[in-house]
């Protein structure tokens, strides 16, 4: 559910935010990846947790998400009695990814103490088996949109049997009392989100061009040549983007869908802290990341220390043929 993109026009043309599609990833929870590290730390407000990585030409290359690491100072970790300094790391997630991605992320959730991962989901679910594949409409969508790009479902390919997987967000009940609570519903956030996308395409803000309705149509239905490469790069514009998603769901006002979840799982970072965790990853999607950094830093004092890149969608031309 952590990225909702949505319109940004109420009729003639489709932005890139393809809001069929986009509507549908909003329901669901090439070369090999590659993580690239970043030695100097970033001034907080240079934060990012999503980018589209480019060539010296501009052209993009892939779609990358982040590993951000805080730490606590020596001093804050003793007035907390604690012999070491904790460090949390955010993983930021898309969740379509490559399946070399996706084996890369399993790679590195191996070295935690525990990994907060985010599901609606009663706390005692049966996570699916990697590879399984879900059944009913929903799970007929989602492996139709992973086809469609060329790419992988999360609940796929993420191993959360892994034995430091922990379960970090609202029940489907606690999730409905929430909405109720805020007198949220799906229909109020999905206006939430077109109300400050239209806005934004208003202003200007969006910098990437309309998509006429042809235009949508022949990506998604036509058997082009690298069409599958088009969309993702169509759409990996638009995931890089997300001030929108921010502006809609996050600010003092907040939201179940980020602010009320992101407090289930800072609850849980507690209890790992409290049984004596040291190293700990948050592993939701992008779009929860703005609200998380600025509440580790002023709930718990943890600060950024480094950014560590991980390739989840290859968007490069491919080589061509060679004559013959």
């Amino acid at each position: 559910m952590s990225h909702l993109f949505g319109l940004t026009r109420p009729a003639a043309a489709l932005s890139p935010r393809l809001a069929g599609l986009a509507i549908l990833l909003a329901s669901l929870s090439g070369a090999p990846a590659r993580a690239q590290d970043v030695a100097a730390p970033e001034a907080a407000e240079d934060l990012a947790f999503l980018r589209v990585a480019r060539d010296a030409d501009g052209q993009p290359v892939s779609l990358d998400t982040a590993i951000v690491s805080y730490t606590e100072t020596a001093a804050a970790a003793r007035r907390g009695g604690r012999r070491e300094p904790i460090e949390v790391d955010l993983v930021g997630a898309v969740h379509i990814g490559s399946r070399a991605y996706y084996d890369t992320l399993n790679r590195c959730f191996a070295d935690y103490d525990s990994v907060l991962y985010e599901l609606v989901a009663p706390p005692n679910a049966r996570v699916p088996k990697q590879g399984h594949k879900p059944a009913g409409m929903i799970g007929s969508a989602q492996q139709g949109l992973t086809q469609l790009l060329g790419l992988e479902f999360q609940l796929d390919r993420v191993d959360y049997r892994a034995a430091n997987f922990v379960h970090a967000d609202l029940s489907p009940e606690e999730f409905s009392a929430a909405m109720a609570k805020r007198g949220e519903s799906w229909w109020t956030m999905f206006s939430r989100l077109m109300r400050e996308s239209m806005a934004r395409a208003e202003a200007g803000g969006s910098g990437t061009a309309e998509v006429g309705i042809g235009d949508m149509f022949s990506l998604l239905f036509g058997s082009g040549p690298h069409r599958q490469l088009k969309l993702r790069r169509l759409m990996a514009e638009q995931f890089s983007d997300m001030e929108v998603l921010t502006a809609a769901f996050g600010g003092e006002e907040g939201s179940t869908l980020i602010t009320d979840r992101n407090t289930a799982a800072l609850d849980a970072l507690r209890r790992r802290i409290a049984k004596g965790d040291r190293r700990i990853a948050i592993f939701y999607g992008a779009g929860h990341m703005d609200d998380f950094d600025r509440r580790l830093q002023a709930d718990f004092n943890l600060h950024p220390r480094e950014t560590t890149w991980v390739e989840a969608w290859d968007l490069r031309e491919p080589a061509p043929a060679p004559r013959r």
